[in-house]
């Protein structure tokens, strides 16, 4: 499809009969309006009739795409945010995001990407924001509500190129903060190989190789980054964690099927993970003690020494 033959309607029909659900748009902002019982992105259907009564009504109307279903999309506004996402890849990443791109009217980038399952992240880069679940971004051939120009397809990243991949290093800003608290102590083993650290590495193998596609990439992420924080306390022997991520990943068809991407989940997941050195937990309640011998109480002006990991 080109956008000077087709219409809005045609276009709309057009990303429905993909999956893709779709709303009406008056410039960004939802066309159906909440007195008349619009529910915003929740009106965004695949039903056809629907739609074509919706473009019967507001032929004019631009096209609003739901994202977190059929595909995220990192959106860069105007010039100020390409140079930054630019720079953010060029220090992080070793491959261009790749899939479908869209210019938007204001001069900026739509970069379809496969849905991670994390939230809509609004900054997540200066002048970038990642829109996902319960989110909408303006569609080709609409226009913007204030320059005018057309939303366009870039030539040879049009809707039919396979979705990008987010790198890693974008993963790692998009995943939810936790919040802060006070560390549970834990012990560093003698030797790798504590039971604690086998359970662990069970389960997120088994994660990482039952992983839906759309979440794969996303799943190797967190489960490598949480074996390689108990390598770097020496619960784990890296070898071993290696070997069963590795493993994995070929079952759940992602090594086989995205290589590259892969390998650089794996590398960034292990650079964070070795830097975040976690032990084995202590039962809430106990605290850690000397291994030496008990001592009768100190004398004035002497302390007590604690062993500390």
């Amino acid at each position: 499809m080109t956008d000077a033959v087709h219409s809005p309607g045609d276009w709309a029909l057009e990303y429905a009969q993909r999956g893709i659900p779709v709303l009406p748009l008056s410039g960004k902002l939802p066309r159906i309006p909440k007195r008349a019982g619009g529910k915003g992105v929740h009106d965004a259907t695949t039903n056809l009739d629907q739609i074509r009564e919706w473009w019967q009504r507001w032929p004019q109307a631009n096209i609003g795409l739901r994202c977190g279903i059929r595909f995220d999309v990192i959106d860069v506004d105007g010039q100020q945010g390409r140079q930054n996402l630019e720079r953010f890849l060029a220090e992080h990443a070793q491959e261009p995001i790749g899939g479908p791109r869209v210019l938007t009217g204001s001069g900026g980038w739509h970069l379809y990407v496969i849905p991670t399952q994390l939230p809509d992240r609004i900054g997540v880069l200066d002048h970038v924001d990642y829109r996902a679940a319960d989110r909408y971004v303006v569609a080709p051939p609409s226009r913007h509500p204030i320059t005018r120009r057309p939303y366009t397809w870039v030539v040879g990243r049009g809707i039919d190129t396979p979705l990008g991949h987010v790198p890693p290093a974008l993963l790692a800003l998009l995943a939810p903060r936790r919040v802060e608290r006070l560390p549970r102590p834990t012990i560093r083993p003698a030797t790798p190989g504590h039971p604690y650290g086998q359970q662990a590495l069970m389960q997120e193998a088994t994660a990482v190789a039952t992983a839906a596609k759309g979440t794969r990439n996303h799943q190797l992420w967190r489960s490598a980054r949480s074996l390689y924080r108990l390598v770097a306390g020496g619960v784990l022997d890296e070898t071993e964690v290696e070997r069963a991520l590795r493993d994995a990943a070929e079952q759940s068809g992602l090594l086989r099927e995205e290589p590259q991407a892969t390998e650089r989940t794996l590398q960034s997941a292990r650079e964070i993970g070795m830097s975040q050195p976690r032990g084995i937990p202590l039962p809430l309640g106990r605290r850690e003690i000397s291994r030496e011998p008990a001592r009768p109480p100190p004398a004035d002006n002497d302390r007590t020494t604690m062993e500390h990991e």
